[in-house]
């Protein structure tokens, strides 16, 4: 693939993978009742009906959130995006919902991974946070959201403006249970959602 064609799959890429992370945190924050419905209105996407919000103070977060992670794609600086829930009481973490990436090898001659195939993906994916809301308790407490993003140790960028280093909010495992949901992939990154929650 000629280089010009490389960065437009890349920059495709990017922003795909920063539309599916949209649609995942909106959908995650409303099934665990972190905002209310009336924070959202529905829209069609990927023949699924999914939410966006309309509540300003988190469409505003969560966008400068993604805008920064699509410039991350982009670097391939990036390797996990996290959305934790935590306790607004006692700020203990409830929930982590791991977004792993990859980049991916691109091998040459092969064709381009055709729009439907990774629609039909994303679809798997997002239904699968869906069905896996069902095996979750219930948050009986009020409780606040956090992203947080690991970069690749020679992330020249890592440092970007508007975030810091701060605490993983990681769940001892002998408390928690974790559930792996199905991979999705473009032709340049592949990513692996998996949600780990506190059982005692």
């Amino acid at each position: 693939m000629p280089p010009s064609q490389q960065v437009i799959a890349l920059r495709g890429s990017a922003t795909a993978i920063a539309d599916y992370l949209r649609y995942a945190i909106y959908s995650i924050l409303f099934l665990r009742g972190v905002y209310a419905i009336e924070d959202f209105m529905v829209v069609n996407k990927f023949d699924l009906e999914l939410l966006i919000a309309t509540n300003e103070e988190l469409e505003t977060y969560v966008s400068s959130v993604l805008s920064q992670v699509e410039q991350w794609l982009m670097t391939q600086t990036i390797n996990q995006v996290v959305l934790v829930i935590v306790s607004k009481e006692t700020k203990q973490t409830l929930e982590r919902w791991v977004f792993d990436v990859k980049a991916l090898e691109p091998q040459p001659g092969a064709p381009p991974k055709p729009d439907a195939e990774v629609h039909e993906e994303v679809r798997s994916m997002l239904a699968g946070i869906r069905g896996t809301n069902s095996m979750l308790s219930d948050i009986q407490e009020p409780a606040l959201c956090n992203i947080l993003a690991h970069i690749k140790d020679d992330g020249q960028d890592a440092v970007a403006d508007g975030w810091e280093d701060t605490h993983t909010h990681a769940i001892e495992m002998d408390s928690a249970t974790e559930v792996k949901l199905k991979k999705a992939s473009t032709a340049v990154h592949q990513i692996q959602a998996t949600v780990v929650y506190r059982d005692d």
